[in-house]
């Protein structure tokens, strides 16, 4: 099997770029091929564009980066049934290697996939607007989680805190600052063939796998091997309880609340009474335009992942 790294200088804040130096002599001595990406979007490119030269050829993509730079790369490879993938978690959230386990910088890399779990899961495969179909492996979400994510992004702040080593802190201020301006939103979800309205919306997800955000355990039980999505819905609060209960995200007790709505289906349809900030895997999607539909779907079985964590033992 050939073995690919696909690495993200600019994931986790910058953080990547500064393991690299560790990194590249372990895959290098380990004889990997080795790409760095050199802007947004380039790993999904390059990745599709392999595969499509080489159709009938197995390949494990290494990826050193973040949730987003994993999410490019599910992307790039969608349709290729000899694609695998593997994590070395240099990101600033990592969730899919917090479900999954990464490999470590310092291991012998080869030997240590040799020794993991390959095992199939399911992913999510949406559409946004009656747009392109996309995949997502971890989760998407809709609203308040999404606007934060989104502003602190976008915010010249960011870069200045990065530099000085607390750039979570423009996270927190932005939180704050949406908990302020954020307006709830309506929503009608349609699953099992039932439609659902709910008033009042702060945020709405859509999980293959419990953790979101950098560690929010937004849906607990959630598995990437039931062939099922979870939906969380947290509406109905006032801000100050809103705030609350989003903090006990982290440790997955928001789901006791009786203003957070959970249900499994197969596919989940959403319908938004405004325009809604949306993301996958912690990517920003754009906006759910009022009254368009964001659809999910989950496809069993459909990608490949070699894991330390051996979930098949589970």
């Amino acid at each position: 099997m050939k073995k690919i790294a696909v690495c993200n200088p600019n994931a986790g804040k910058g953080l990547s770029k500064r393991l690299l130096s560790t990194l590249i002599p372990v895959l290098q001595n380990d004889g990997i091929e080795i790409w760095m990406t050199r802007s947004k979007h380039d790993a999904e490119h390059r990745i599709r564009d392999w595969c499509n030269e080489n159709p009938d050829l197995e390949v494990c993509f290494i990826i050193s980066g973040g949730d987003g730079t994993m999410h490019e790369a599910v992307n790039g490879a969608a349709g290729h049934q000899h694609a695998s993938f593997a994590s070395i978690p240099t990101g600033s959230g990592n969730d899919f290697a917090r479900y999954f386990g990464g490999f470590e910088l310092d291991q012998d890399l080869s030997a240590a996939m040799e020794r993991s779990t390959l095992s199939k899961h399911d992913v999510i495969r949406y559409k946004l607007n009656g747009g392109q179909t996309r995949t997502a492996v971890s989760n998407m979400g809709a609203g308040f989680d999404a606007e934060v994510a989104f502003s602190a992004n976008q915010s010249p702040l960011k870069k200045l805190l990065n530099k000085l080593s607390i750039g979570k802190v423009v996270y927190v201020l932005f939180l704050v600052r949406q908990l302020m301006i954020f307006k709830p939103y309506s929503l009608e979800v349609t699953v099992h063939n039932k439609t659902f309205l709910f008033d009042k919306v702060w945020f709405a997800t859509i999980s293959n796998q419990p953790y979101y955000g950098g560690g929010m355990k937004i849906a607990p039980k959630a598995d990437t091997r039931d062939g099922e999505l979870d939906l969380t819905i947290v509406h109905g609060l006032s801000r100050i309880k809103f705030l609350f209960v989003f903090l006990s995200v982290f440790k997955g007790t928001h789901t006791k609340f009786k203003e957070v709505y959970h249900l499994r289906s197969e596919k989940v349809d959403l319908k938004a009474g405004a325009d809604v900030r949306v993301h996958a895997d912690g990517e920003d999607n754009g906006l759910l335009k009022e009254n368009q539909r964001l659809t999910a779907t989950a496809i069993p079985s459909e990608i490949l992942i070699s894991a330390k964590l051996a979930l098949d033992e589970s």
